[in-house]
């Protein structure tokens, strides 16, 4: 507690009461406010990064970037040997539901940090379409690899729960990867060199999102830095839509929401559903079931969020065709299909 005392001294708060929430956050009272200190993962090299995600909220007047308090000589955190802390408001703790209000407060909120800081960034096309035709190459070496998987379990008497899983499965996996494969197509299309990065937290998720007073504020910056803004989304994405009650629908209109405040292009449309199909997770928890350490349970278990993942990125996939791009008639009726076997 020592340490502790010394961090809020720098920022000339004297607390009453110190209460340990997890192992690296504390709710400080004093006698006029509480705080949220935080005792953080911040090294000599991230530290410059996350200093200029304040620089910037606090330019671009990015609200739901939580604040941080300045010490007494005006730094943004406190060092005590190698510890890093720094200190920001303290909002009461609550998991974040994820109603149809919340899911669009979090869309619009990260859209607008990313239409703020956007940086236009060039890429050299040639090597750029090279690397997309090599992981086109690779998904196809994968779709074969699923069907010589899914033939082998078809050969047996008796299949495990997993074999059967993976079985009823195939068809929307394999759809999944023709549509990944087709997305690919589009990019490579593309001939613009023009891409934009932006400012991304690259951990958003529920746990990192607080509500108060009905405004949405992001914490946990500290992995913060600029990239393509498709990235934010994949990894909200990926850790929202791996449970079996995900919100899909809520999901899309959130999505909605974001475009119009950060209207991404089609070819940042066409990489975002690339990397929400990505095959390699499923293949690998395939490819490994039968050297496995783990119980049946659990490698059931992963599959399945896994799929769920792979299943959202094609409904997203076809919210984008239908509400951002044009549809082909033959695409519409392997969509209804997959809406009738979800």
């Amino acid at each position: 507690m020592d340490t502790l005392q010394e961090v809020l001294h720098a920022y000339s708060i004297r607390p009453f009461y110190i209460e340990k929430q997890t192992e690296r956050l504390y709710m400080v009272q004093d006698y006029n406010q509480q705080y949220a200190l935080k005792h953080s993962r911040l090294t000599e090299e991230t530290i410059v990064m996350w200093e200029q995600v304040y620089k910037l909220a606090y330019e671009e007047y990015l609200f739901p970037i939580l604040p941080v308090y300045l010490t007494k000589l005006g730094k943004l955190y406190e060092k005590k040997g190698e510890l890093i802390y720094y200190v920001t408001p303290w909002k009461e703790s609550r998991e974040t539901e994820l109603d149809q209000s919340t899911i669009d407060k979090i869309f619009q909120s990260f859209g607008l940090i990313h239409m703020k800081t956007k940086r236009r960034h060039l890429v050299e096309v040639q090597q750029f379409k090279q690397a997309f035709q090599q992981y086109k190459q690779h998904c196809l070496t994968l779709q074969q690899q699923l069907l010589t998987f899914v033939e082998e379990y078809e050969q047996h008497r008796f299949m495990s729960p997993f074999e059967l899983l993976v079985c009823t499965q195939f068809k929307d996996v394999n759809y999944s990867l023709n549509e990944t494969i087709r997305r690919i197509d589009q990019l490579l299309e593309e001939q613009e060199e023009t891409w934009y990065y932006s400012l991304c937290h690259k951990n958003i998720k529920t746990s990192h999102t607080l509500v108060d007073q009905g405004q949405l504020y992001f914490i946990n910056w500290e992995n913060a830095g600029f990239d393509y803004p498709i990235f934010d989304l994949v990894a909200f994405f990926q850790e929202e839509t791996k449970h079996y009650d995900t919100p899909t629908n809520m999901l899309l209109r959130g999505f909605d929401k974001y475009m119009n405040e950060n209207e991404l292009t089609k070819k940042e449309l066409y990489l975002l559903v690339i990397q929400l199909l990505d095959p390699q997770a499923y293949l690998s928890c395939v490819k490994n079931h039968k050297q496995a350490n783990t119980s049946m349970m659990k490698q059931i278990i992963h599959l399945q969020h896994t799929f769920r993942r792979i299943l959202f990125g094609l409904h997203l996939s076809a919210h984008v065709e239908k509400t951002f791009d044009t549809i082909d008639l033959d695409d519409l009726d392997d969509l209804d299909d997959l809406d009738e076997t979800d």
